[in-house]
């Protein structure tokens, strides 16, 4: 099990991002996009880094001059992520009318050149993010953006289409569990973070009302767009606790447990 530290300000800035819609592409899956039920690591990233103004590519691999790229800037030893689930998670299926490109370059202004894909759409999203950054600067300004409710770039949940607010909820310390026991955590839970041989207790109580789904998900990316790490992925989807063992987890004071992506 990889034995992960806190970046050293033990400081933990925490917010909320919500939106109508949400849709965070599953790798595998090509006519019909499905989604994650939550935001990636890598998306979280770039999340961040449109409310700090970091700029995307001009074209493929093409950064500005002095920029440097969101998956450079967030890798795993210069940040750390977790993501809550608030709203419980809710799916549906709408249809997109797309430009048909394949024939020729008037098919962009031909618009009966259309053809309709069912996308897999989170409805009414909402997740409470947990962001720790070893660069001090960085935190600070995104404190100050978060807290003034202001955002460089449009912040989105996955597509440019649904816009996404944010909303500062508080910095809080954070210590490193001592406990060798199941503890509650708050936020979904990476499988490489936890105890190999017996890394979650569920709760089997009938009707107790626990609903838990895995995914595997990109955890790191290049700037490239390469995923250079990938991981099983446990949530709750009503936003419930889940009992974890693992020499990961931080607890928040007033707060609770979270154990990063």
């Amino acid at each position: 099990m990889e034995n992960l530290t806190l970046l050293p300000s033990n400081q933990v800035l925490i917010f909320d991002v919500e939106s109508e819609y949400g849709h965070f592409r599953k790798f595998n899956t090509t006519t019909s996009p499905l989604t994650y039920s939550i935001p990636t690591r890598p998306a979280i990233a770039g999340l961040i880094g449109a409310i700090l103004g970091i700029e995307r590519e001009v074209s493929a691999e093409n950064f500005r001059k002095g920029v440097i790229p969101v998956a450079e800037l967030f890798t795993k030893e210069k940040a750390s992520f977790a993501v809550q689930i608030i709203n419980p998670i809710k799916k549906v299926n709408i249809g997109f009318n797309l430009l048909d490109t394949e024939k020729t370059v008037s098919s962009f202004f031909n618009v009966k050149q259309r053809t309709q894909i069912e996308f897999e759409l989170l409805k009414n999203p909402k997740f409470r993010i947990y962001v720790s950054l070893r660069d001090s600067i960085l935190f600070n300004t995104l404190f100050e953006k978060l807290q003034l409710n202001q955002s460089y770039f449009t912040p989105y949940l996955g597509l440019s289409q649904f816009t996404a607010t944010t909303k500062f909820i508080s910095i809080s310390s954070t210590t490193k569990s001592q406990r060798t026991d199941f503890q509650e955590v708050l936020t979904a839970v990476n499988l490489n973070n936890v105890d190999a041989e017996n890394p979650i207790e569920f709760d089997y109580t009938i009707n107790n009302g626990f609903k838990y789904t895995s995914d595997t998900m990109p955890i790191e990316m290049q700037s490239n767009r390469i995923v250079t790490e990938y991981s099983e992925v446990i949530i709750e989807t009503n936003g419930k606790p889940i009992k974890v063992k693992s020499d990961n987890i931080f607890h928040l004071e007033n707060i609770g447990n979270i154990l990063f992506l």
